[in-house]
């Protein structure tokens, strides 16, 4: 699957970027998807009706911060973006897309650009579905809310994308290596108070950035100290280490169906 730089010919990176658009949305925008997230949501959406006491902030929050952010968000980017890659591998597909006139690392960042597209558009119909929901349930100060909820989102897509990309392709057990990796770090490294080793956790900085916000503030036990600035830089920071780590193990390492039955 190696290719020799020198030979391979000049790429339109706008066309290469909508082609695999085409192919990424031909493979997540199936009837299957749509029936699966249209139950989901609806599942979610009938929960919080009957959960959430109309005038009641705190209950809204603790389904969008406490479910939707921190566990629904990280664990469909570990899904959709760790297999991205491992899914073609197991198809023997990846030979196919391997003799495109792309270099390895280009195909990789290419990939991660056209699902974490996508995943955007999804969250960002879940959020505002959301907020509706909120709206029907009398909760106040949404407006305010709603800027920094997005672009926190935003952060926070590109982040657990991009680490959920690089764990799938450091193993084909990625969903249990992403699930340990976030009970470790983020909700055991991301708790801790005496050291700055709680700076590791994607989490910490996400609700720094929320903290912004009165009235998530004062749903945290713990005091948000961090800058938001210090925050968004670490998660974009994050973002660009977990692409580079992957594309580089993607350039360098082969990926073969028959490797598969083996890890």
């Amino acid at each position: 699957m190696s290719q020799d730089p020198s030979i391979l010919p000049a790429v339109n990176f706008g066309g290469a970027l909508r082609g695999m658009w085409a192919l990424v949305w031909a493979q997540r925008c199936t009837t299957g998807t749509f029936v699966r997230w249209g139950l989901g949501a609806c599942a979610l959406g009938f929960l919080m009706l009957l959960t959430i006491q109309s005038g009641e902030e705190k209950g809204w929050l603790g389904w969008v911060i406490g479910f939707y952010i921190q566990f629904l968000i990280p664990l469909t980017c570990l899904n959709v973006c760790g297999s991205m890659i491992r899914a073609e591998v197991q198809a023997n597909t990846l030979s196919f897309l391997c003799t495109r006139p792309l270099r390895r690392h280009t195909l990789f960042l290419l990939q991660y650009l056209c699902h974490v597209f996508w995943l955007q558009i999804i969250f960002f119909g879940g959020t505002l579905g959301l907020f509706a929901l909120g709206i029907v349930k009398q909760a106040e100060g949404l407006g305010a809310l709603l800027p920094t909820m997005l672009l926190t989102q935003f952060l926070a897509i590109l982040a657990w994308s991009a680490l959920s990309a690089l764990l799938g392709l450091l193993h084909q057990r990625f969903v249990v290596i992403g699930i340990l990796y976030w009970l470790i770090v983020e909700v055991g490294l991301g708790m801790v108070e005496t050291s700055n080793i709680n700076q590791l956790s994607i989490l910490r900085h996400i609700h720094t950035l929320l903290a912004q916000n009165e009235m998530v503030a004062d749903m945290f036990v713990r005091q948000i100290a961090d800058a938001p600035v210090s925050a968004a830089f670490v998660l974009g920071g994050a973002t660009v280490f977990f692409l580079a780590a992957g594309a580089a193990l993607f350039t360098y390492r082969e990926y073969l169906p028959s490797q598969e039955a083996g890890q």
